[in-house]
């Protein structure tokens, strides 16, 4: 019954009648009995297919993953120039302030592609920075640079807040287009200075609890600047298929 019921087209009788004569729609999902080559081809097929999607995958990530390296490049050449903001921050450097465009770059992947390739921008793009910086080690080290303990923790914490930004992003995408982008760089930057700050100066004597809020309330500013190009590039970058525009 079972198999009879396989073959049976749901739009007529037609189908049925087919079928208990053998001539059912080989094209038709699941009306495969006694088709043994048709079954192969399409299976032939479908793996030929899905090989040619995984070779795609890292010609989908070099525009992104070269878009958020440029940035957090950007952020660590330029970690030492201060802003000199009068009556606020003046501890606030250029690079500080490039961080919330990492999110932003995150948030146009994630929409476009999904999380995965989110995620895999994220780990691409550290895994290719972190190789560089260790290539290029010696030349690194004949300038001044920040205490190794500031540098881990707040690298560390980037990298934990990116990944949270995707999670955030890729569970608030819907109707209310602004959620997603908004929420996910306020979840990051919140992450960022929490997990950074006191990883970093705790138990020093640098008055970093002060900075933590300063700065936290930057990146909340930003992080509301930053959802006006996104708003922007919805019209160019269409949203991944079954997300229903969002």
């Amino acid at each position: 019954m079972s198999g009879f019921e396989a073959g049976v087209r749901a739009d007529s009788r037609i189908g049925a009648a087919k079928f208990s004569h053998g001539n059912a729609d080989a094209r038709a999902p699941g009306v495969l009995i006694g088709r043994a080559h048709v079954a192969e081809s399409l299976r032939r097929g479908n793996g030929a297919m899905r090989m040619a999607g995984a070779l795609l995958v890292p010609l989908k990530l070099v525009l992104p993953v070269t878009l958020l390296l440029t940035i957090l490049a950007a952020a660590l050449v330029y970690a030492g120039m201060r802003l000199g903001i009068p009556g606020f921050a003046p501890w606030l450097t250029l690079g500080e302030l490039l961080v919330p465009l990492a999110f932003l770059a995150i948030h146009i992947t994630n929409r476009r592609y999904g999380a995965a390739y989110a995620l895999a921008q994220v780990l691409g793009a550290w895994t290719i920075g972190i190789a560089a910086i260790w290539a290029a080690r010696s030349d690194i080290l004949s300038h001044p640079l920040p205490a190794t303990r500031i540098v881990v923790a707040f690298a560390g914490a980037l990298l934990v807040a990116q990944v949270a930004a995707v999670v955030v992003f890729d569970g608030l995408r819907g109707p209310r287009w602004w959620q997603a982008p908004l929420f996910a760089s306020l979840w990051g930057s919140a992450i960022l200075c929490v997990i950074g700050f006191p990883v970093a100066f705790a138990g020093s004597d640098t008055g970093w609890l002060a900075a933590m809020f300063d700065y936290l309330g930057v990146m909340i500013a930003a992080s509301v600047l930053m959802v006006v190009p996104y708003w922007a590039i919805r019209g160019i970058v269409p949203p991944k298929s079954g997300f229903g525009g969002y």
